[in-house]
């Protein structure tokens, strides 16, 4: 993200939205920029047969939570037990999920139950089709947290989870806009209702978890342990690793190639699900220089314990963020998050 040049497209992305977003105003809203949820006058017999019912949603979720439930006890485990987990997956909840399951050597992958699941299904939407939930999830300590979940169904394909987030403390998920019959709306890619957009969500949390309040994202989004928090480490972080004169220490972010999920919410914004990779590289400016140690919770993921050149560590994050309606002044928001490491290079 410090690219001059992809910053400056980022800026005159920004620009362009808010021109659109001026010029719809005062010539009426486009079907694909959409407009903020105040009640549907349709009624329910003038709605359009939604492509995903309620009823396949539920069926579907609590299919696959009780497999995973199942699965995830098995003992002793199978190499079948793991591979069907996995089959469960997608998109960035597959390269998690893989992670998990090879923790370790002798630990189990976690085990959870799962509560009763508020659904989040947006009645209009185009291929691959997709829904949300709210679920309480209890680990095997017995701690509760709400998570967020996104199952999604590619072609003819069974429905998997593409995405999940657990709600940070004392977050809570705001009032989704629904129609007559209980069917959310979906927001297009390029909305521009919002403060953000959809499609700007990521790479706007991506300035801000390397700026903070220095960036020109400051404002737009709500200060945090995963916005200026993460900014305020890599500071930090730069200062330790400057005291060995031979020891670099850089840390970026990027949104990924994974889908985003927007659903409108009752006071005209949105609730947005989205994915960043942060890569973190620590590295040997000259030789012999102290060793770089791979840091515990990437230990299972490499041979080596340490690095003589250079140590990059590769990590997934997956956020649910809250993004209020266009002019209201207010920034978003983080109130969901899941994620870990994936992937250790060692040189």
């Amino acid at each position: 993200m410090r690219e001059r040049g992809r910053r400056g497209l980022l800026v005159l992305a920004l620009a362009l939205v808010t021109a659109t977003a001026a010029c719809s105003g005062s010539g009426g809203t486009s079907a694909g920029q959409g407009r903020p949820a105040t009640g549907s006058p349709l009624t329910p017999a003038a709605l359009p047969a939604p492509r995903v019912t309620l009823a396949e949603a539920g069926k579907e979720l609590a299919g696959l939570l009780s497999a995973q439930e199942v699965l995830s006890r098995a003992t002793p485990r199978q190499d079948a037990d793991d591979r069907n987990l996995l089959e469960q997956t997608d998109d960035g909840q597959e390269a998690l999920a893989q992670v998990a399951l090879n923790g370790p050597a002798g630990a189990s992958p976690p085990h959870y139950t799962w509560g009763r699941p508020q659904l989040l299904v947006p009645r209009v939407q185009r291929t691959p089709f997709w829904f949300a939930a709210v679920v309480n999830r209890t680990d095997s300590a017995g701690e509760v947290r709400p998570a967020v979940l996104t199952l999604i169904k590619y072609g003819g394909e069974r429905w998997t989870l593409s995405s999940a987030s657990l709600l940070e403390p004392g977050a809570r998920i705001p009032e989704i806009a629904k129609d007559a019959e209980g069917y959310a709306t979906a927001l297009d890619y390029e909305d521009t209702s919002v403060e953000i957009s959809p499609r700007l969500m990521a790479p706007l949390h991506a300035t801000s978890a390397e700026e903070g309040t220095e960036g020109f994202t400051a404002g737009l989004i709500e200060a945090g342990p995963h916005t200026t928090g993460y900014a305020d480490e890599i500071a930090a972080n730069r200062l330790d690793y400057k005291k060995e004169d031979c020891l670099g220490y850089d840390s970026i972010f990027a949104a990924s190639n994974y889908p985003v999920y927007a659903l409108r919410t009752a006071g005209g914004g949105a609730l947005v699900t989205y994915s960043l990779v942060r890569t973190t590289t620590v590295t040997s400016k000259v030789e012999p220089c102290a060793e770089i140690v791979v840091p515990p919770d990437a230990k299972h993921l490499v041979k080596e314990r340490r690095a003589s050149k250079e140590l990059r560590t590769v990590e997934l994050q997956q956020y649910v963020s809250t993004v209020p309606a266009k002019n209201s002044r207010r920034p978003a928001k983080i109130i969901g998050y899941l994620g870990g490491i994936t992937k250790v290079f060692v040189s």
